[in-house]
């Protein structure tokens, strides 16, 4: 199910024909996750690092280019793995956990696991307290899909990536239910 809402998410990029879908990095398999990391990794984890493995930083390319959701751009398990001391100490992360998201302010969506378990996701403002706003990986990427469906993202006159606060309040409801 997460395979089919990553390539929903493709879908939709390219649909709004987003550079970033040229840029995506070719994902790696979850050997190689785990293997940076450090240990055992959940299922979802791997499925996302093996659906992309960051974005090519190319010339002229824009903060906007380069990402999949309005303000957040995927990450590479490398980059991955040296943000995370930046953000140690966080009660909410835990030892087990891995960006899988970033702004360009240093604001991420994080998964969030305990060993055996599924990764949760977490939304870690600067400057704000972290909060696990999404069950499960897949649950996250359908809220993508579905503010893609209903307008919440899209492509403003001047050409950038932009969000509709009120429509995706509306859609996060309606997807989480909180």
């Amino acid at each position: 199910m997460l395979d089919a809402e990553l390539e929903r998410l493709d879908v939709h990029l390219r649909a709004l024909n987003r550079p970033v879908l040229a840029w995506k990095v070719p994902g790696v398999d979850a050997d190689r996750v785990s293997s940076v990391l450090g240990g055992p990794i959940p299922e979802s984890v791997a499925r996302w690092f093996r659906w992309c493995n960051g974005v090519a930083v190319t010339p002229g390319q824009t903060q906007d280019d380069a990402n999949v959701i309005p303000g957040y751009s995927p990450l590479s398990i490398e980059e991955a793995a040296r943000m995370k001391s930046a953000y140690a100490g966080d009660p909410m992360l835990g030892d087990d956990w891995v960006p899988l998201l970033g702004s360009g302010g240093g604001d991420i969506y994080a998964a969030v696991w305990s060993p055996g378990q599924e990764a949760v996701i977490a939304g870690i403002l600067l400057g704000e307290p972290t909060e696990i706003e999404f069950s499960t990986v897949e649950q996250m990427v359908n809220l993508f899909n579905r503010c893609f469906e209903v307008g919440a993202y899209f492509v403003n006159s001047q050409g950038m990536f932009s969000m509709s606060p009120e429509v995706y309040d509306e859609v996060y409801e309606q997807v989480v239910g909180q």
